[in-house]
């Protein structure tokens, strides 16, 4: 009875073990799951509806005002990718859909996929909408950098940087001000790997945000 137990154990351990460093390889060596995009892109639009429905009633919501929101005219573009590291390794991944409207950047709703971007095979994913970040993706967008959200795994990196390639930037969570900076960093590849290279623009793909939701 006890070495079937410790058999069973035993198992269910290799078991795990299997599973984690599978999930490890995929997520170092491959993509992630881009064909549940539309799909993960679809729930961030409707995220997009619900808060702004949520400000409009004085419902407790992400947005701190929609005075300057037309929704009909809003877009929804993307996504751009931010990654959590802890050594050579990705542990975390999170995609940042833009919202705009008129090419005039209003923020990112942010998809938390979990360890291992587990989330971007199913579920629906963690998520919250930013307003500060806009200015600085705008001049990104301007100036057609591509963008990384870098965090770095135990460390209070709030806000986390926005890496691109020869370029860092940083924004004002409280009033939203930004600066760039000549950096010695390189982005594009991780982005080509993990999301794929029609990516490097992260306003690629706008769609209205009603079309989705309908």
């Amino acid at each position: 009875m006890m070495q079937r137990r410790k058999r069973f154990i035993k198992g269910i351990s290799l078991f795990v073990v299997l599973v984690i460093c599978g999930l490890l390889i995929n997520n170092w060596f491959f993509k992630l799951n881009t064909m549940r995009l539309p799909e993960l892109k679809k729930q961030a639009a409707q995220y997009v509806v619900q808060q702004y429905n949520a400000c409009k009633n004085g419902s407790k919501s992400d947005f701190t005002s929609v005075d300057n929101i037309v929704l009909e005219d809003t877009e929804i573009s993307g996504p751009f990718l931010g990654v959590s590291k802890a050594g050579p390794a990705i542990l975390n991944i999170d995609l940042y859909w833009t919202i705009s409207s008129h090419g005039v950047l209003i923020g990112t709703v942010e998809q938390d996929l979990g360890l291992f971007a587990i989330g971007s095979n199913f579920g629906t994913p963690k998520m919250w909408i930013q307003t500060r970040n806009a200015g600085l993706l705008q001049e990104m967008h301007k100036q057609k950098l591509p963008c990384l959200v870098w965090t770095v795994a135990g460390t209070n990196g709030w806000p986390p940087s926005y890496r691109s390639d020869g370029y860092l930037g940083f924004y004002s969570p409280a009033d939203g001000n930004f600066h760039i900076e000549k950096n010695d960093e390189q982005v594009s590849e991780i982005i080509e790997s993990h999301l794929g290279e029609e990516h490097l623009d992260f306003m690629a793909n706008p769609e209205r945000i009603l079309d989705l939701t309908k």
